[in-house]
């Protein structure tokens, strides 16, 4: 049993040591991660604010030593959020957490309000007979399954990029969807949905989990249910956007250079901190890691 302590205890001490030499120099990913959200913010593409992000970028990488530091300017077809706003109406009054999802179609001011058809998966819904939503409100469920790593997000985040324009081609007034996530709180999360070209864009909003949980139940009871949806939101072409990219040279400019990209945009209800200036922190840091040892053989480019 000591012998066994001892070793434990030298184990221990290793894997300490170990790690303390490991532990890497300076703040660099913390430092981008804290300035692009603190210090710009949301990063809504083909806004004020993505072009704040972008003289905030040129003038960072330049701090950290790169060089041919570029702003590479572009027009996009962007989202530009309204006013966002649900209620049921039957079989009780209940105002809503919703939030508009990016490309969304737009409503009228007053909104529009349908009697809602509920769905309990995507494949649900691509199973309804053509035309049957026909002045309806779709509302997919689709409750997202919880892991550590995150695998949940790919084949559930089909819900908000295609549920929308399915529910659209079986004529549905609008689409209502449960938010992409695992929490409990009632914020309602976005992202983009796309419709395909000859798909009209319907007006398309994601609900909180507990505000979907509280649909979920009252369409297991039998029990009509209506709601008004109001999105005003537009999408509009020719909005300003860009990249920013820079390098650290190589020793051997003839070589292509290793390319680690991040996305410097963000949608505009968080503070892009996980999407995506983490990513553009870490890929940031790990350039400026990689030339300690000395030159590297191949320019490295940041593309945010």
């Amino acid at each position: 049993m000591r012998n066994l302590s001892c070793a434990v205890a030298l184990t221990a001490a290793l894997l300490s040591s170990t790690a303390y030499a490991q532990e890497p120099k300076g703040d660099v990913a913390w430092d981008i991660l804290a300035g692009l959200t603190s210090e710009v913010g949301p990063r809504m593409p083909g806004s004020e604010a993505e072009a704040r992000a972008r003289v905030w970028a040129d003038a960072r990488l330049k701090s950290l030593g790169f060089s041919n530091v570029t702003v590479e300017p572009f027009p996009i077809r962007g989202y530009v959020r309204g006013r966002d706003e649900g209620s049921l109406i039957a079989p009780i009054p209940f105002k809503l957490a919703v939030t508009a999802l990016g490309y969304s179609g737009t409503t009228p001011e007053k909104g529009v309000e349908g009697e809602v058809v509920y769905f309990p998966t995507l494949d649900a819904l691509k199973a309804a007979p053509a035309g049957s939503l026909t002045g309806k409100i779709a509302f997919i469920d689709h409750a997202m399954k919880r892991a550590q790593d995150g695998s949940g997000y790919g084949p559930y985040g089909a819900v908000r990029r295609q549920g929308p324009a399915i529910a659209a081609g079986k004529g549905a007034l609008a689409t209502v969807i449960r938010s992409i996530g695992t929490d409990n709180h009632r914020n309602p999360h976005t992202g983009g949905t796309t419709f395909p070209d000859g798909v009209k864009a319907i007006p398309a909003g994601a609900v909180s989990n507990p505000d979907a949980d509280l649909i979920a139940r009252i369409a297991r009871s039998g029990k009509p249910i209506r709601l008004n949806l109001t999105l005003t939101g537009k999408t509009v072409d020719g909005l300003p956007s860009g990249n920013v990219y820079a390098d650290l040279p190589g020793r051997d400019p003839s070589l292509p250079a290793i390319l680690l990209g991040c996305h410097l945009d963000s949608w505009d209800l968080g503070t892009g901190a996980i999407d995506d200036a983490a990513g553009c922190a870490i890929i940031t840091a790990a350039a400026l890691k990689a030339q300690e040892g000395g030159k590297p053989l191949r320019t490295i480019r940041v593309f945010w």
